[in-house]
């Protein structure tokens, strides 16, 4: 199946294939490059379930993003 990147920088999955596949309006789908070719694969429901979950987790610590690039380089190298 050939299909066309538009204007926009963006592609179309067609109708056919995202009905196969369930995907919706707000689906995920993961993209991995594997050599010259560009995956797709959709993530299933057990993947959203997991990110339900894990929004609910509190974090152990509070640290703002400098924070934790400075300890990350302090840990790292």
């Amino acid at each position: 199946m050939i299909i066309t990147i538009s204007k926009g920088q963006q592609i179309t999955i067609p109708a056919d294939v995202r009905d196969l596949l369930g995907l919706d309006v707000g689906s995920k789908i993961e993209l991995d490059v594997e050599d010259d070719k560009i995956i797709l694969r959709a993530v299933g429901e057990d993947l959203e379930e997991v990110f339900r979950e894990t929004a609910q987790v509190k974090p152990r610590y509070t640290l703002t993003a400098k924070q934790m690039d400075d300890l990350n380089e302090q840990v790292f190298r």
